[in-house]
This record gives C-alpha cells, structure tokens and sequence, in this order.
C-alpha cells in the first residue's frame, strides 16, 4: 500500500491542463477514505490546486470503515469518495460501498475504490457486485490519471445532481400546481399562485427574506385589472392596471408585447396569455426571480400553467355569474308577476348566506344555498293571477291552491343534476314546513327539514314581514322581533332564531344594501 510514496511517481512528467481558479462558486467536497496516511497527504498535494466549474475541493479524511461511515452520514453531499479496499479488515472498503448505496441511499455520490492489493478484491468480482463507479490499482494513479479520474467524477456527479434537481423542481411545480388549482375564487387562486412561486424558488420559505412586489391582472371588457398583489400591490385589487403600475414596471410591460411568453431581467419576472377571447392575463413580480436557468424554466412552466388556469377560471366564473344572473332573474320574475319588489330574492339571497355561516355550513355551502334560495317560490309561476294577487284574505279553496307552489316548485327543479337547481328543488318544497311539524305541504318537523329549508324559511318570512306585501303593510319591526320570539321553536328552529338575533346588524346592513323606497332599516 505504498505505491504512492516515491518521488517519481508523485511529480511524474506531463503536460499541465488543468483549469486556473477563478471566483469561486462553492467547492467540491471530496472524501478519502484510507488508512494509510501517505496517500491523504500525496492526493491532496497533488488535486491541491485542482479546479471544475470555478470550483475547488475541499478534502475529507477519514482512516477507517468505521470513521468512513460517521463522515458519511455527517456530509450527504460529497461528490466522490476515494476508498480503500482493505483497511481494518480486508473488505473494508467493500462494506462500505455497499453501505453507501443500500443504507445511505445516496446514488449521487461517485465511488473509485483504490487497492493496492489487487489480489484481495478482484477487479471483474468487484465491478458487477458492487454498484461502485471505478476500480483502480494505486500503482495507476500517475496525478495525470488522478486529474482525468477527477474530472470524470465531478462532471458525472454535476449531471446527476442536475437531473435531481430538474426532478425535484418538476416535482414542487406539479404539487405547487396542484395546490393553488384547487381554488375556485379568482382573488384566492391568484394570491396563491403568487405564494406557490415563492416556494418554488425558495424550498425553505424561513430562507427568504425581503419584500415580494407581485400581481396578478385580467383583461376585462373596461380593461385590465389587478386581481390580486401584493408588496407596493397589496390594496390595489380590482383597480385598473394603467393607474397602478409604476414606470418601471410599465417599461417591462410594454418589453413583452402583447401574447404568450415571458420576461426576465435583474429585478422582474412578467408571464403573460391571451386568454381564450384574446384577454390578456399578466402575473408580474419584482423582489423575487430564478437565481439561475433551471429555476427560470421552473419559474416560466408553473406561470404559464397558473395562467392557463387562471383564464380557465375566470370563464368558469362567468358561467357561474350568468348562472346567478339567470336565477336572480327568474325569482325577480315570480316577485313582479305577484306584484312585489324583486328585491325581497335578494335579500332572502344575502340573509340565507349570512345564517348559513354563522350556523356552520361550509363556504362553498353557504355560496350555494344563497345561489339556491332565490328560488324558494319559484312555484308561485303556475298560481292563477285571481289567487296570487288577490288583495283579501284567501278562502279555503284559494288557500289549497296557493300552497300547491311548493310541490310545484320542486317538481320544476328537483329532477336537473345542477347542484344549484336541485338545491332550489329541495328550498322550494322545505321552505314553508315548520319545526314543529304544523307546516306544509310534507308536514315534516325539527331536522326532517334540512338545514336550507330552515335557514330559507327564517330569511323569507323576515323579510316578508318587514317589507310592504302587495296585501299588507311592513310590520313593525319591534312586532317583527316579538312574533320570531313567539315562534321560536314552533315555526323556525329556535338555534337558527339565536342566530338571527346575534346578527342584526349584518342583516341590517344586507337589507340597506338592497333596500326598497319604502322599506325601513332593521334595527335592534
């Protein structure tokens, strides 16, 4: 084990191609693992001033398998390891290739196992029973050799840590992806993407420091608006991009054109789509950018999909709006044609919402019931104009009649598979049963009524009582109070009637929103 220790052998002739050191990117950590100290001295003078990719070696040392091991686990990011094979037994360094691979995991790291007696491991045994990356005899390894070896090593390790990073980064853009998609109001999916960028660049987000000046915008039919920002573009949401973007900005805007694609320069990063009416979505930001090409193809794969989406979203939304458009529509429709102010579907629409919450429901629930509720006498289409608008109290006959609009309503809407519309079956049939099973047209009672019916139930007849009705007057609203403390338990369920109480300033505020000429404000 001594074939490095003559003269000759260390300084044998050779042209010198090695690389001069230039400003230094990080180092190369390379272990020797041997127990002879000779040949940690020899390879560190000879590899001393050896360079790859602007960057030089930093040496790890160890003596033995057993020290080979603790260096190991220690650093997990050592390029290449030059073992021995016999150190304190003979198949030291055998063991610890295995080691390496198998309990460590680590595939990136370059193994050359380094003997000096040949005879002990056998190079063909070796090479196809150990997954190592060179074998060489000690009396090989002229520096020119241990050069060229090097280089071979580092250039493989380099590649390999690529491909893991290009995996690893189309790893945390697919989950970024998938996060900030699962989103459906465009305000919150924009703000998450903006937050999915700072973890794509930035694996550990405590690492980040400084201030992210982003937005993310939409071409509308009055222009381009900010939908969400954040930074110097926190508060500017809904705004219009024009009056917001400060120059330097404007500069980098106007450097992309118009279309799909993407710019980067020293202090911004601008992805942008035509969306498919040829509205342009933008995603802008400054404080933040790829720190090199890798990060910027992430950066530019996760922004145009985020935009792709984003466009997908909004369309989305507008099927949704003119959804709710068309059921605000058709409830106003049935208020009209009974002669009263298409406000009151609104306001039922708001209050159901507001109850909804306040009792529990999901947001996405209480978004439905406020799209469903409008709904809720949508059966009144097929009552006979004598009956619907008569300005005196019903007869029997007539009042048979007018309760028929709740089955009917049901029937009209139960059987589509919209959700919305099947919900407005379900209100349209519920909304006029009582807690405690006096009600119509099933009689159920207490939860047999789903919680919309009930929730619908409570907003409707608030708001019928403190409205002007075709046959009768606003009551009072100190009347109002009175009679849903009366009926508390026997008409509505007496939980949702606490709640009603314990926010009338919202219901206040929902009914001076869509207030009638003349209607009064509730007040406590």
């Amino acid at each position: 084990m001594n074939a490095l220790c003559n003269d000759d052998f260390i300084f044998a002739d050779e042209d010198d191609d090695s690389v001069s050191p230039k400003n230094q990117k990080g180092i190369w950590k390379v272990a020797i693992i041997d127990d002879e100290q000779e040949i940690h001295t020899v390879t560190k003078m000879v590899l001393g001033d050896f360079t790859f990719n602007d960057r030089k070696i930093e040496f790890l040392s160890a003596y033995s398998g057993a020290e080979g091991r603790e260096l190991l686990e220690k650093h997990d990011d050592i390029a290449v390891v030059l073992l021995d094979v016999v150190m304190e037994h003979d198949h030291s360094g055998l063991e610890l290739a295995r080691y390496i691979r198998e309990s460590l995991r680590n595939q990136k790291i370059r193994i050359v196992l380094r003997t000096g007696q040949p005879g002990q491991a056998p190079e063909r045994d070796v090479i196809s029973q150990y997954d190592i990356n060179d074998y060489k005899e000690k009396t090989e390894l002229t520096a020119r050799k241990l050069y060229t070896l090097m280089y071979s090593c580092l250039r493989s390790y380099r590649d390999i840590v690529a491909l893991e990073r290009n995996r690893k980064g189309l790893e945390r853009v697919i989950k970024s992806s998938q996060q900030i998609f699962t989103e459906e109001s465009l305000e919150v999916f924009a703000e998450g993407v903006i937050k999915q960028i700072t973890s794509l660049l930035y694996t550990d987000e405590d690492a980040f420091f400084g201030q992210i000046d982003s937005l993310v915008s939409h071409e509308y039919k009055s222009g381009i608006r900010i939908v969400a920002g954040t930074g110097i573009f926190k508060d500017c949401a809904g705004k219009t991009l024009d009056d917001n973007l400060p120059q330097d900005w404007q500069d980098v805007l106007n450097q992309g054109g118009c279309g799909i694609g993407s710019i980067a320069t020293d202090n911004y990063f601008m992805a942008q789509l035509n969306g498919k009416h040829n509205q342009r979505n933008l995603l802008m930001l400054s404080g933040i950018g790829p720190k090199n090409d890798l990060e910027l193809q992430m950066l530019e794969i996760f922004c145009q999909n985020a935009l792709i989406a984003f466009d997908n979203l909004q369309l989305r939304n507008e099927i949704e709006e003119t959804q709710r458009e068309l059921v605000y529509r058709l409830g106003e429709a049935v208020e009209t044609r009974s002669k009263e102010t298409g406000n009151h579907v609104k306001r039922v629409a708001e209050i159901s919402k507001l109850l909804a919450l306040k009792v529990g429901l999901s947001p996405r629930e209480a978004e439905l019931l406020k799209l469903a509720s409008p709904m809720h006498d949508v059966g009144k289409i097929g009552i006979p104009d004598a009956v619907l608008n008569k300005p005196a109290k019903l007869d029997d006959g007539e009042w048979e009649i007018m309760q028929s609009h709740a089955e009917m309503g049901h029937e009209m809407l139960a059987s589509s598979d919209r959700e919305i519309l099947k919900l407005g079956g379900i209100v349209s049939l519920e909304h006029h049963e009582k807690w405690d099973g006096t009600g119509y047209p099933l009689g159920k009672k207490g939860e047999e009524i789903t919680i919309q019916g009930r929730i619908t139930a409570i907003a409707d007849v608030f708001d019928a009582l403190a409205s002007d009705r075709c046959y009768k007057k606003a009551w009072p609203l100190e009347k109002v109070f009175n009679f849903f403390k009366e009926q508390s338990g026997r008409h509505f369920d007496p939980h949702l009637v606490e709640l009603m109480f314990e926010n009338l300033d919202e219901i206040n505020a929902i009914r001076a929103r869509y207030k009638d000429d003349y209607v009064d404000e509730v007040a406590e």
